[in-house]
């Protein structure tokens, strides 16, 4: 009954959401540690820590934001495209269980503000298909790409993803592309040139150069290991079920969560591509990861066997938080 609740509308659910996610965050609130060491950062990401005074727990507040903004945007994309043939809330109840299923993970990251810029490119390239204003919309989306870049420098790969996104919704022209591209390049370009003026261009590309030889090394617990399995099947039932129905979808939705899979799989394409990436790489996964998962359990037939799969997967997220 737990799912048949939550899948419907329910306004006082979003007010819910960001309370039952700053809960399950507390921990960076209350003992806050950095995530990035005395490891530079991207220029974008420096100037947060700057404005922030270098405070840790400045830091995580905004990431807590970020996070219940992200929790509500999610819902907002899903009601402006309708890629998930309801109207319903779970995706921001989804959203802040998987948020915070992983322990080393509890505060902010280039990556988590990277996801936030990152879900606008996703709108903007969503907004492509509707056939106006394409050019302005492939520019806004590469300059979200590209802020994503001067952020978190992993992020750089999804102007692949971008133009993968064109050729799945149609647009896949030179004017599309280069419009993309363009913007892309706006961010990095004004970056570059304001440490060229201070004749600090050196630092930037010693930090770049850092960052691709950082050596990413971490432990992790055997009931983390088992949640990042236990969502890894989550989305494996979720996938084979959408490709089971996909042929009842209209055109715009087979695109969209296709364009959602492609961004899920070049997350996981980056974790063997780059040795200096590791976990932050899961920010990255939270808004495709969000939506696969969302889809199964609200169009999925009811019966006892998808609420006790639901309970499984709000309990595992739960333990996490505590023995993980």
């Amino acid at each position: 009954m737990l799912l048949k609740t939550l899948k419907g509308r329910h306004y006082l659910l979003l007010v819910f959401v960001p309370i039952f996610l700053l809960l399950l965050w507390i921990k960076a609130f209350i003992s806050p540690i950095t995530l990035t060491g005395s490891q530079s950062q991207m220029p974008l990401y420096e100037l947060l820590q700057s404005v922030t005074g270098g405070s840790i727990l400045a830091l995580n507040i905004v990431g807590g934001i970020v996070l219940i903004l992200l929790s509500l945007l999610v819902v907002r994309l899903n009601e402006k495209y309708i890629f998930i043939r309801q109207r319903t809330d779970l995706p921001a109840f989804v959203f802040a269980l998987i948020a915070t299923g992983t322990v080393s993970l509890y505060g902010m990251h280039p990556a988590l503000l990277a996801s936030f810029l990152l879900f606008f490119a996703i709108d903007s390239v969503f907004a492509v298909y509707h056939g106006s204003r394409t050019l302005a919309k492939s520019f806004e989306s590469g300059l979200f790409i590209g802020l994503a870049t001067i952020t978190y420098l992993f992020s750089g790969v999804y102007l692949l993803w971008f133009w993968i996104a064109l050729a799945f919704l149609g647009y896949f022209r030179v004017r599309e592309i280069f419009a993309g591209l363009v913007g892309f390049l706006m961010p990095i370009f004004v970056i570059a040139s304001w440490y060229y003026i201070n004749d600090n261009l050196g630092t930037l590309i010693q930090t770049i150069g850092s960052l691709f030889n950082f050596e990413f090394k971490a432990e992790f617990s055997l009931f983390q290991k088992v949640y990042w399995g236990i969502l890894a099947a989550f989305v494996l039932l979720s996938s084979v079920f959408m490709a089971n129905v996909v042929e009842e979808k209209k055109i715009s939705s087979r695109k969209y969560f296709m364009i959602l899979f492609v961004f899920f799989l070049l997350a996981i394409g980056n974790y063997f591509l780059f040795s200096a990436t590791g976990t932050e790489l899961y920010f990255l996964l939270l808004i495709p990861v969000t939506f696969i998962i969302s889809h199964y359990f609200v169009l999925s037939r009811y019966s006892w066997a998808v609420e006790v799969l639901f309970a499984v997967f709000i309990i595992s997220s739960l333990l996490v938080r505590f023995i993980g």
